[in-house]
């Protein structure tokens, strides 16, 4: 059987530009930090150093054209880095909660669990984590949750999601635990365990609705329509993907899309619309390109070839798998594992 999918040329590439984080002198400012002024003055020679660090890693370096994702930001981690060897944890917050110019225009920790560089997130959480007020230590533990989710390491992620919510409940922080519900409902999604994750969705839902949250909304409707992707209701899925994509467009929340899209796509292909699925899947991925998802953007080649595989298509389905085995191998993700296992199969097969 001739595929659809040939047609459409899917290359891995950078969607962001080079210049994303805010001007260094202004950040200094924000921070409070002039080297000229007396308390600074007159500061012991090893903390005027890493003073003197902070301001030349914000103010000097410049990312080079061709620079990684981490790389556009290295400047501002570099500075978080000594703000934290000078034990200065208000500074340093300031740092990974400054909004990058991108897509969503998103504090800097949060793209960096979207761009997939975990292992450096659980660093900048790791030693926030008790030096700063309950709500910033909260929020600490649903980013670790986040992190170990995508590294598949769920029993982790679910204590963190735990720790968290324990921490939003008892400072009564609403949109927190709306957040923290959500995040642990997909966990329970991912290994299956469809009535706990229900459950959490549905509280998510509920305080979504009374802080009026419409990404939350979105998100949550949208894995609901997983959940019924897992149990073979596709015509329910894409209702609820549909759903999800219409909140995410109306408040342009472009990682809404894609993953909506995405999921959409995914059921149309189990009913056996396969254009349309690539069609969605096209839109999705170059969505992720333009925000800089790499997760997902493994997860789409990932999805394409066990639909090539399906049609019977093994060249292209082992093409699909040796993208997302790439990006999934630079990420350090476990889906690298199964890409390769899954290839292996393949060639076993063409022989």
């Amino acid at each position: 059987m001739k595929s659809d999918f040939a047609e459409f040329d899917f290359k891995s590439q950078n969607g962001l530009d080079v210049d994303i984080t805010p001007p260094g002198e202004w950040m200094l400012a924000n921070l409070g930090i002039d080297l000229a002024a007396p308390e600074f003055r007159e500061l012991p020679p090893c903390k005027r150093a890493q003073y003197r660090a902070v301001k030349n890693w914000l103010t000097k370096y410049k990312p080079k054209r061709d620079a990684s994702n981490l790389e556009k930001v290295r400047g501002y981690l570099e500075a978080f880095h000594h703000l934290c060897e000078l034990k200065n944890w208000e500074r340093a917050s300031k740092i990974i909660e400054i909004n990058l110019d991108i897509p969503n225009n998103t504090e800097l920790h949060n793209p960096l669990i979207t761009w997939g560089y975990y292992r450096e997130v659980i660093d900048l959480y790791s030693r926030l984590l008790g030096n700063l007020d309950p709500a910033s230590d909260a929020v600490c533990f649903l980013g670790l949750g986040k992190v170990y989710h995508y590294l598949e390491n769920y029993d982790q992620a679910i204590s963190y999601y735990k720790e968290s919510l324990s921490r939003m409940l008892k400072i009564g922080y609403s949109l927190g635990v709306g957040k923290v519900w959500g995040s642990m409902a997909n966990t329970y999604l991912a290994i299956r365990e469809y009535d706990l994750a229900i459950s959490c969705y549905e509280e998510c839902l509920v305080i979504s609705r009374k802080t009026n949250n419409q990404e939350s909304i979105g998100s949550t409707l949208g894995n609901l329509g997983n959940i019924y992707f897992g149990l073979g209701k596709y015509d329910i899925a894409i209702d609820y993907a549909e759903q999800h994509f219409i909140i995410a467009e109306k408040i342009g929340n472009l990682q809404g899309i894609g993953i909506a899209l995405t999921n959409w796509g995914n059921a149309l292909f189990k009913l056996g619309h396969h254009l349309e699925a690539h069609k969605k899947f096209l839109r999705a991925y170059e969505i992720f390109i333009q925000i800089g998802d790499r997760r997902s953007e493994a997860l789409i080649f990932y999805n394409l070839a066990s639909f090539q595989a399906e049609l019977g298509n093994l060249p292209l389905a082992i093409d699909s798998y040796n993208l997302a085995l790439s990006i999934a191998t630079e990420l350090g993700i476990p889906l690298a594992k199964e890409c390769q296992e899954l290839k292996k199969r393949l060639l076993t097969e063409q022989t």
